[in-house]
């Protein structure tokens, strides 16, 4: 809070509210005293390095105690303080003055201005220069004739005092209160042109009326934010006028404009405006991160499938023995031994395979069947969907296969499409041992879908 007061007042009591700190809408705090634990009264006035402690005494609503402070009606959190004499002495321009410190208060600080100005004294404005021109003026009144005839001076007096009043006071008006009237022409007056406004100094140095010094004021603001280039320490040259209601922005010290923006016109951020390693992964659209994860399993897959297969020399290709060897035990592995057999795969569906990779979307549950080279109704099979760490995501044993002669049908639920990504699929006959049949790509994919 602010306050202006005339610097050296004497028996000042302050009205405050004291809020209530654990309060969510905004209450007051009832019940602070004198002997309140932790309430501490203390000023700082200008040029001082450290605050002065008060001792609160007990007081009396409406009269001065200093020190003192005592609640103020029934109103909770307001309470009249009494300031020491010593912190609004004249001498300095401004005292911070602190209630703070007992359990769930607000701070109350208060800034009290120090005036030389006295705006409670209507007849000298607390000025010493206007109490000696009342003086003055008073004395001037004192010694000038008094025999006033029709309104104008008698000049058969011949009592005037040589010096005090002039030769042609013959020819001046007085009105009824004895001020002298100036005429449009007038012997030994000469009434200057006004062609132009002076400074806000020399307007207030003259005797102008109130509404003359505010309509110059005014004019002089108007000419100020008019001007082609603002005056330097102008408040103009601070301000910047913008077409809204409101009608400015803050300028910071570098003289950069300080405001939310709200919209750019299109086109006009470019990729030299961001700063180097300013758009990361986590600030992608997510459908753009979808996509390249979807990229990356699929160059994962084919990079694996690439290491395992080498060239016979003829112009064929064939998977090297380290793949062979390393293939489940049972159908093609343990040291070689064994002779895998990867057949061709067609569909019935061929919209959703392509090769050997089957297509899903996200969420989707559905089968799918694929045709192979071999007789399956006898076999005993199971279909294994599996993601690029090795980890079984779907496995369907014999029973929930479907088979006619060479074609099987799985269907493939949640459990795979549930994520986008691409997974490893294999149907293996382990009638008898365990040999696969057909192996490929499971690839989940995103397509438009109801939100809720």
């Amino acid at each position: 809070m602010k306050r202006k007061i005339f610097a050296g007042t004497t028996s000042l009591s302050l009205p405050v509210i004291v809020y209530d700190n654990t309060s969510i809408t905004g209450a007051g705090l009832n019940g602070l005293t004198h002997t309140t634990s932790g309430l501490v009264l203390e000023y700082r006035r200008a040029g001082q390095s450290s605050w002065t402690s008060v001792t609160l005494v007990s007081k009396t609503l409406g009269t001065y105690t200093s020190g003192g402070i005592v609640a103020s009606g029934s109103r909770a959190g307001r309470y009249e303080v009494d300031i020491p004499d010593a912190a609004i002495a004249s001498g300095v321009r401004m005292v911070e003055i602190c209630l703070r410190g007992a359990a769930s208060m607000h701070p109350v600080d208060i800034e009290l201005e120090l005036d030389a100005v006295n705006y409670q004294d209507a007849t000298a404005f607390g000025l010493s220069k206007f109490a000696d021109i009342e003086t003055d003026t008073q004395n001037i009144q004192s010694r000038l004739p008094t025999a006033l005839s029709g309104g104008r001076m008698d000049t058969s007096v011949g009592a005037y005092q040589s010096g005090l009043v002039p030769s042609n006071f013959a020819s001046m008006s007085i009105d009824g209160s004895g001020r002298v009237l100036l005429q449009p022409t007038q012997t030994g007056v000469t009434i200057p042109t006004v062609t132009s406004v002076g400074t806000v100094d020399e307007l207030a140095g003259n005797a102008l009326a109130a509404n003359a010094l505010d309509e110059a004021i005014a004019i002089l603001t108007w000419q100020q934010l008019t001007a082609t280039t603002w005056p330097n320490g102008s408040f103009g040259e601070r301000v910047l006028v913008s077409n809204s209601p409101a009608r400015t922005v803050a300028v910071t010290g570098a003289h950069h404009v300080a405001a939310d923006v709200h919209e750019f016109q299109p086109g006009v951020i470019t990729e030299a405006d961001f700063a180097t390693g300013a758009l990361s992964a986590r600030v992608l659209a997510a459908d753009a991160a979808t996509e390249i994860a979807t990229a990356v399993g699929t160059l994962q897959v084919l990079t694996r499938l690439d290491s395992m297969i080498e060239s016979d020399g003829s112009g064929q290709f064939r998977f090297d023995v380290i793949a062979l060897e390393n293939a489940p035990s049972g159908g093609g592995g343990g040291g070689g031994t064994t002779t895998v057999n990867v057949y061709p795969v067609s569909a019935s569906t061929p919209e959703r395979v392509a090769g050997t990779t089957l297509t899903f979307y996200r969420d989707e549950s559905r089968s799918v069947s694929v045709v192979t080279d071999f007789t399956l109704t006898s076999l005993t099979l199971r279909f294994v969907v599996e993601d690029n760490d090795g980890n079984d995501v779907l496995v369907i044993e014999n029973a929930a296969v479907t088979k006619s002669s060479q074609t099987f049908t799985v269907s493939i639920t949640t459990a795979v499409t549930g994520n986008l990504g691409n997974y490893r699929w294999s149907m293996r006959d382990i009638t008898s041992g365990n040999s696969v049949i057909a192996f490929g790509v499971l690839t989940v994919q995103e397509a438009a879908s109801k939100d809720a």
